[in-house]
């Protein structure tokens, strides 16, 4: 049995470190990506006149990082109701963070 107060990340390390893997490793995320991933995931980042505006000072994040993590199905963007931005950067509903979206599926053609 796991303990429940250890970070998923310390018992995946440990996990690794005697070489058992997961069934299905996805992909990596870039040091950029992760940093992003984060500022998103803390409600840090929206987008103003399409570049990405973030509150903490001590990231930066590139609109094709932002994109990157889109087409990856990790975080979406919509409309923003706050005064000067217009998209508001989030995880998908439903979903946490690093889970990608499933592919939609094709209707079965006859």
């Amino acid at each position: 049995m796991t303990n429940p107060t250890v970070p998923a990340e310390h018992l995946l390390a440990e996990r690794s470190r005697r070489g058992a893997r997961p069934l299905h490793q996805p992909p990596a995320l870039s040091t950029a990506q992760d940093a992003a991933l984060r500022a998103i995931v803390q409600g840090e980042v929206t987008i103003t006149d399409g570049r990405p505006i973030i509150r903490s000072n001590d990231i930066r994040v590139s609109i094709n990082t932002i994109r990157s993590l889109e087409s990856r199905g990790l975080v979406i963007r919509e409309p923003c109701l706050l005064r000067h931005q217009d998209e508001r950067v989030h995880l998908p509903a439903g979903r946490p963070a690093g889970r990608p979206a499933a592919p939609a599926a094709r209707p079965a053609t006859h």
